[in-house]
């Protein structure tokens, strides 16, 4: 007869009290989306996206709007494609990379190129915050949060920069540009509003992408709440989400502003004739998953239309 292990019996015992304890979701491991992780809306310290509610609703997984790609959206698509990689100077910039290999398959003529980046900027907000919290939220923090990503509240925008900065709002700018020069986005200003003379809210579709790609695989504190939280956004169905299938999940966030502004690379805040320099940008980030692979497409688009990121999109997406 063998002898009793108790140190064994203890040590099984002790792995089912933790499982008790925390339960497997709150250990999700990134990269992860919402087809494989059936707790997709767990974050790590346990609480559930979908328990929280954002203008009197609960969030729910954001899906594409299903609308068909028609012939002339085929042919829009083709002219768009062809004119934004041949014009460097085209108002449409964007860039298509593959999350899980970090290659980029395709992109515009000058996707390095900045332009105002408008409410899409506010994913380096948020970023920013749980970078520099270790990233933990508190309860107060996730409903500002969730209203920024979800629906786009300029209030939690401000508020969330203001605390980014210890309660100070130059100070949030300026935790804002050290986090995106550290991770490497060397020509974005993630920030809103001015820090001294440098003009924030300049992003391009390049390094877009590829704070998409250090999101989803999880290399800065608390990137997995920025994922996630992404994923319910609610703005965009007429833009990128316009003509993605209906069961498609897709994560993201849009940006939208007409008016005044500095042109991102001249520095400048009128044009060779005099007039003020102005924008009309309809931008979205999209992440989405297709055969297994994990995409992120950044779209910026200063053209005044959804229609360009919803064509860009559909097109992208069907030739994958």
């Amino acid at each position: 007869m063998e002898p009793k292990t108790p140190l064994r019996i203890s040590a099984s015992y002790t792995l089912f009290f933790i499982f008790l304890l925390f339960p497997i979701a709150t250990f999700a491991v990134m990269p992860t989306n919402p087809i494989s992780d059936p707790a997709f809306s767990v974050l790590p310290d346990g609480r559930d996206l979908s328990k929280i509610k954002v203008s009197g609703a609960s969030l729910s997984l954001s899906k594409g709007a299903g609308q068909p790609f028609t012939a002339s959206a085929q042919a829009n698509y083709q002219a768009l494609l062809s004119a934004s990689q041949a014009n460097i100077d085209h108002p449409v910039q964007w860039a298509l990379m593959d999350l899980d290999s970090g290659q980029v398959l395709k992109q515009s003529a000058a996707a390095n190129r900045k332009i105002f980046g408008a409410s899409v900027a506010k994913v380096f907000t948020a970023a920013t915050l749980v970078d520099k919290q270790g990233g933990t939220l508190m309860p107060s923090q996730m409903q500002l949060f969730a209203d920024m990503l979800v629906v786009s509240s300029n209030s939690a925008w401000t508020e969330l920069q203001r605390q980014a900065g210890g309660g100070d709002s130059d100070q949030g700018r300026a935790a804002i540009e050290a986090f995106t020069q550290r991770m490497g986005y060397a020509r974005t200003h993630g920030f809103q509003g001015y820090w001294g003379s440098l003009h924030g809210n300049e992003l391009t579709a390049a390094e877009l992408a590829r704070f998409l790609y250090d999101t989803y695989h999880a290399r800065y504190p608390g990137a997995e709440t920025v994922w996630k939280t992404m994923h319910f956004c609610r703005t965009g169905i007429s833009r990128g989400r316009k003509y993605l299938p209906d069961s498609l999940y897709v994560g993201g966030k849009t940006g939208t502003y007409d008016g005044p502004t500095q042109d991102p690379e001249t520095g400048l805040t009128v044009n060779p004739d005099g007039s003020p320099y102005k924008v009309k940008v309809r931008n979205h980030v999209l992440v989405f998953n297709k055969g297994g692979r994990e995409y992120a497409l950044a779209i910026l688009a200063n053209t005044g239309s959804d229609e360009s990121a919803a064509t860009l999109a559909g097109g992208i997406f069907n030739e994958l």
